[in-house]
């Protein structure tokens, strides 16, 4: 089985056996040259890979996988999306990390064509291709959106993962004629390994587990993840869920985000999305968290952040109002602060322990 790579900045399709070869066009960009040594060495047999985690919630860390890991991994996705050996696969993230090498992976195992392209926010910006298969962050799917909505219609299956989608930004999806799935999922499970559908007549407003892999929760209400290709430990996650059955469940939001204002523990998500839907009303665009911070008297203040230029003292009155016709008196954020712009991660998730830091010094 031969199947191309094409590589945009050369504008040359390579085989399989010229990767084996070590053939390699004279242009690069760094994500085709990262690309091209994982294809080098994964048709080249090597046994172990290395990955690092994002850092987002926490401090980044090495994982290392087998083949038979990945392998097991990428068969999952492809059964439950039914990827066919000549579909097209647009590889728009970052190879160096899971979720991108992944996207390699699964190409590499079904015998889908790779089209290789550097990160960037809007990645369908002036692309003709026709695609069957694309993994995106929210931000890349918000600034398609946002520029190139009609692109989107050039895509067959997209799936959507890193973080939480708003539910303002799904609701965007129902006009486009892919077949939109939020993942579930870390670099210590090998990316996702649930999904849910976020569109048309079989959308679901829960995530379900790939075949193999089940579910349980701890006292804290945490999801357990087991799988025989994740080894031999349970995966003790600290994202709260509501298990509907071993197979099924509904996100609440991260343990180590709820905040714990007077005794009342608030999840953050939830604060989140009220504020996300009244600054879409309200025709702001700016990236925004709740988050808690340290109070003399509540223990914990629920404190909204956000990055850009600070809003008018009448905007930020209107937020409150409005929010506190949808919340709970102890959810509506107490304090506003601003940063000029949020700190990253390496994966382009907002760092939010390094924005924590700058607002409270």
């Amino acid at each position: 089985m031969t199947r191309p790579l094409r590589l945009k900045a050369a504008n040359e399709w390579l085989t399989l056996s010229d990767l084996k070869n070590g053939h390699t066009p004279v242009s690069l960009n760094d994500q085709e040259k990262n690309a091209l040594q994982f294809c080098h060495q994964w048709l080249n047999g090597q046994q172990k890979f290395e990955f690092q985690t994002s850092g987002s919630t926490g401090t980044p860390k090495k994982i290392i996988f087998t083949r038979a890991q990945l392998k097991t991994s990428a068969s999952l996705t492809a059964e439950a999306l039914h990827l066919q050996p000549g579909y097209s696969a647009l590889i728009c993230l970052d190879v160096n990390f899971i979720a991108g090498a992944m996207m390699m992976v699964r190409s590499l195992v079904t015998g889908m064509d790779m089209i290789i392209k550097a990160p960037s926010s809007n990645p369908l910006k002036d692309f003709s291709d026709i695609i069957d298969f694309v993994a995106l962050v929210p931000y890349q799917l918000v600034t398609v959106l946002d520029q190139s909505p009609s692109a989107l219609n050039k895509l067959k299956i997209v799936i959507i993962g890193a973080a939480p989608l708003k539910e303002a930004v799904i609701d965007r999806l129902q006009d486009f004629s892919p077949a939109f799935y939020a993942t579930y999922g870390m670099t210590e499970t090998i990316t996702h390994v649930a999904l849910q559908k976020l569109n048309g007549p079989d959308r679901k407003n829960f995530f379900r587990l790939l075949p193999g892999i089940h579910a349980s929760t701890d006292d804290r209400g945490c999801l357990i993840l087991t799988a025989s290709h994740l080894g031999r430990k349970p995966i003790v996650t600290n994202d709260l869920v509501t298990l509907l059955d071993e197979r099924s469940f509904r996100w609440i939001g991260r343990y180590d985000q709820v905040i714990n204002s007077g005794g009342i523990k608030i999840p953050a998500e939830k604060v989140e999305g009220a504020v996300d839907s009244i600054l879409r009303g309200l025709k702001i665009q700016k990236r925004f968290f709740i988050t808690g911070l340290p109070d003399s008297k509540l223990g914990e203040q629920v404190a909204l952040i956000l990055e850009g230029e600070r809003l008018s003292h009448d905007q930020e009155h209107g937020i409150k109002t409005v929010l506190a016709q949808e919340l709970d008196t102890y959810e509506i954020p107490k304090i506003f602060l601003y940063v000029s712009a949020f700190p990253e991660t390496s994966t382009q998730k907002i760092d939010r322990a390094g924005t924590i830091k700058l607002v409270r010094r």
